[in-house]
């Protein structure tokens, strides 16, 4: 037939008209007279509205965000491997100040408490804007977010973690740092101890 139809019908004339499903395969219905297909077409219904919850979009619903790309930002910064090998100059240099001065001339317990004290105080001030520093050079780094400086305060070990599961958001790497500062804290009493004996036979000498 000219407009389409078919030339017959796919169904029995016992079958009552109606609109049914196009024997052409058009996505709409065609009218069966009750003998022969018409050219009359009824399009496709359109698909419902999605159900309304109020605020609440369910989560098939939602768009979905995108995730941060990886290798946008850095992994590292100079101030973070300072950080990382915080135990070697922290630890060791305390040790070989407070030797210095017992072997020059031994120190009362409350001195050498208050000596060990103010070296702790200051090394952790030099951390906490090491903290500050590496936060600043992983923002202009490409890197939307980093984790709070004030993690130091806690040990140099729980911002280097925390700043790691923040770096992985942005750049491939993070975790490094985190390793090297626990081989630095494993090997940093063995280091002591050749730092006080050099500082005896300095004495000595």
């Amino acid at each position: 037939m000219s407009d389409g139809t078919p030339a017959r019908p796919s169904i029995s004339g016992s079958i009552p008209a109606g609109w049914y499903p196009d024997p052409a395969g058009s996505a709409g219905k065609r009218w069966w007279d009750g003998s022969v297909w018409t050219a009359n077409m009824q399009e496709p219904e359109a698909a419902p509205a999605p159900p309304s919850f109020g605020n609440y979009t369910p989560a098939n619903l939602r768009p979905a965000a995108p995730l941060p790309t990886v290798e946008r930002g850095i992994a590292y910064t100079r101030a973070s491997w300072w950080i990382a090998g915080s135990p070697f100059w922290v630890v060791v240099p305390q040790v070989s100040v407070v030797e210095i001065f017992n072997s020059l001339a031994p120190l009362p317990v409350p001195t050498l408490v208050l000596a060990i004290i103010l070296l702790t105080t200051v090394a952790w001030g030099i951390l906490l804007a090491l903290a500050f520093s590496d936060r600043k050079g992983l923002f202009e780094g490409g890197n939307d977010s980093a984790a709070s400086p004030w993690w130091t305060l806690l040990t140099p070990l729980a911002y280097l973690i925390a700043r790691a599961r923040s770096v992985q958001l942005y750049a491939i790497g993070g975790w490094a740092s985190v390793v090297w500062w626990c081989l630095a804290a494993i090997l940093t009493p063995g280091v002591s101890v050749l730092a006080v004996f050099a500082v005896y036979g300095l004495v000595a000498n």
